[in-house]
């Protein structure tokens, strides 16, 4: 997702709609017959980009695009394996600091109408970093810490960018990168656009209108170029005549059309139109019994975890009704431990995903922790075990509440009620007496046209409530599209957060724990504005989040993160630490994990396994380089047949690389 991407808070990104990465990268010997494929795919969107600037976005909805118009240095391909891109080689110093990229030659950019206007050069990466860093892109964190000066220079420490551990020779066609230490997983971090190119020229020539909404705002050397764009309308992409691997684009137009969520059916319908190629089902609509068996199409649980934020130190309240006696009760109430994990025990996920995958497919996307429990393996055994391991020692409430996957075993009412008598017992002793005439009230916003969403709000407030007898109200503020997005997603600061509790979501940014853990760092985790705090890189002034930062203890939890980032020559060490810092989260309910991506059901004319699969690292996998569309819908057994030959060559080219 950009995958620096911070996932749109609530349920109507493509993610949530289970329709991303599902798939993989096109190869020539696919079995589709060439005459049985089209030239046009017909998608949908639910959310406009705010800027097409890819070096300083993290916003999914950005590189949802932009990675069709910007190529980077290396890209993944269809078996979830980095593959050149920009970079036609790449070399490594023996001590794993220093990476060396030998440029393509004769790619060019082109503006928006194709026009050639120069070459791709290594010093456009140069150029690219800088601007990152000198426009305080919200990405910049993904690299601050690894490239060498590039965090003095960021935070204003050292203001000579030339002492940023990035060197271009344009002479010999390379761009070199110095690391502060080792990363075994570095190379996944060039797919992402913090570290693409940008003409120094062109930029210059822009100046702040660079990256603007218009298809002329930037140069493009990827396999498409933006042709319109159109608020909450349609965006539409051209085939990009002189991108350099042009034979491996098979469709020459990209139509995407605005689903703004209050009509889920007709997603469904508009497949049936052939409006669209691709179409997420609700199993909880009607219509849903009329859909041909054979056509649906269910695939795995995806890395990227939605879960729910507190917020710990609330500034904002433009849309809540409530006085300042309610909203210190609330603030008080997030900051005490037993209440949260109260709350996170209270939720029936299983009643709450089956308003998004019926009762059939509820369980399908339960997740319990952010790191998925399966994304890496410590001695050969899923990363969940020790984390499970490590609660259950940390404290005996969770001897018999189960994290894993695909299981409601967080959910128990006795340990909820438990939990929020103690809590309610310490607040008294703070001069906060909760009663069902002063409850504690959680503001929480919903995008008033998704169906999806409200019902999924409903499920929790009614899990919630009915579980402390209304001493807790989950208050569902409906609101429509761009006052939801300013108060829940957009924002920049903590101060600007206007909810309690809000469901929000994260994609890994590359193959590390850390891409998920340190995204709370009080040190630097940009994602921490979400619990209404500020990190100290993104700090300016007082810190008006200090107190709550103490009460939470957050300086634990970055010693956790720290003592797991020095460990870099053992894997199962490194993992091993980070799972105590994943099960520091779940004990405190610092956040509520809730379900995934994926795992949900669909119907589709894509061919399948013919788009680019990155496992969900990086921006490549919303590139439709290699995608192909068929003329006539795929069945389940074809899907199912497909499936199983594309796990085994994934398994095949995993075990070839470690060699």
């Amino acid at each position: 997702m950009n995958k620096s991407r911070l996932l749109g808070i609530g349920l109507v990104s493509v993610a949530a709609l289970g329709l991303v990465a599902c798939g993989s990268g096109g190869d020539k010997k696919s079995a589709s017959n060439d005459k049985n494929l089209v030239k046009e795919f017909k998608y949908y969107y639910v959310q406009d980009p705010e800027t097409l600037d890819y070096t300083t976005s993290m916003q999914r909805y950005t590189a949802e695009n932009t990675a069709n118009f910007v190529e980077g240095l290396l890209s993944y391909d269809q078996y979830r394996q980095l593959i050149p891109a920009l970079a036609e080689k790449w070399d490594v110093s023996k001590d794993g600091k220093t990476y060396t990229y030998h440029i393509r030659k004769g790619v060019k950019w082109v503006d928006s109408d194709g026009n050639e206007y120069a070459e791709v050069k290594p010093s456009d990466w140069v150029t690219g970093l800088k601007h990152a860093a000198d426009s305080e892109s919200d990405a910049l964190y993904i690299v601050a810490d690894s490239v060498k000066g590039l965090s003095d220079y960021a935070s204003g420490k050292d203001k000579d960018f030339s002492k940023v551990g990035i060197k271009a020779d344009d002479e010999a066609g390379t761009v070199t990168y110095e690391l502060n230490q080792p990363e075994s997983f570095w190379n996944s971090k060039t797919t992402y656009g913090v570290l693409n190119p940008v003409n120094e020229e062109f930029l210059k020539s822009k100046g702040d209108k660079f990256g603007g909404l218009s298809a002329d705002s930037i140069l493009y050397n990827g396999p498409y170029i933006l042709a319109s764009m159109t608020n909450k309308s349609e965006i539409t992409y051209k085939s990009n005549p002189t991108y350099w691997d042009k034979d491996n684009v098979f469709i020459d137009s990209i139509k995407l059309s605005y689903y703004d969520g209050s009509k889920p059916d007709s997603l469904y319908d508009g497949f049936k139109d052939n409006k669209y190629d691709l179409a997420r089902l609700y199993p909880t609509m009607p219509y849903y019994s009329k859909v041909d068996s054979k056509d649906v199409i269910w695939n795995a649980q995806g890395s990227s975890t939605y879960y729910g934020a507190f917020n710990y130190n609330r500034q904002n309240y433009s849309n809540s009704k409530k006085d300042d006696k309610q909203k210190e009760v609330t603030k008080k109430a997030v900051l005490n431990k037993d209440f949260r994990n109260a709350v996170t025990f209270s939720i029936d996920k299983s009643k709450a995903t089956a308003q998004i995958n019926g009762e059939e497919g509820a369980d399908k996307i339960i997740r319990s922790t952010i790191v998925p429990t399966d994304f890496v393996t410590i001695e050969g055994k899923p990363f969940g075990d020790t984390v499970q391991k490590d609660l259950e020692s940390g404290s005996d409430v969770w001897k018999d509440l189960d994290v894993s996957q695909q299981k409601n075993g967080v959910y128990n009412k006795d340990k909820a009620t438990t939990a929020f008598n103690s809590a309610k017992e310490a607040l008294k002793a703070e001069g906060v007496e909760i009663s069902e005439s002063n409850p504690v009230i959680l503001d929480v916003p919903v995008l008033e046209t998704s169906e999806i969403n409200k019902k999924v709000y409903a499920s929790i407030k009614n899990s919630i409530e009915s579980t402390f007898n209304k001493e807790v109200i989950f208050n569902v503020i409906p609101l429509a599209d761009d006052p939801y997005t300013k108060a829940t997603f957009s924002f920049k600061t903590a101060a600007d957060a206007d909810y309690d509790f809000a469901v929000t979501g994260w994609g890994p940014d590359y193959q590390d724990p850390s891409s998920y853990l340190n995204i709370f760092s009080p040190k630097s985790g940009d994602v921490l504005r979400n619990l209404g705090l500020d990190s100290q890189v993104t700090l300016k002034g007082e810190d008006k989040g200090a107190v709550a930062k103490k009460a939470l203890n957050f300086d634990e939890y970055q010693t956790l993160l720290d003592n797991a980032s020095a460990i870099n020559d053992n894997d199962d060490k490194r993992y091993t630490a980070y799972a105590k810092a994943e099960a520091w989260l779940e004990n405190n309910s610092i956040i509520v994990p809730l379900y995934s991506d994926l795992g949900s059901p669909s119907v589709r004319r894509t061919i399948p396994h013919t788009e680019i699969d990155s496992n969900n690292v990086g921006s490549s996998s919303y590139s439709y380089k290699f995608r192909k569309v068929g003329k006539d819908t795929v069945t389940s057994e074809e899907y199912e047949k497909a499936d199983k030959a594309w796990k085994e060559e994934v398994e095949k080219r995993a075990k070839e690389a470690q060699k």
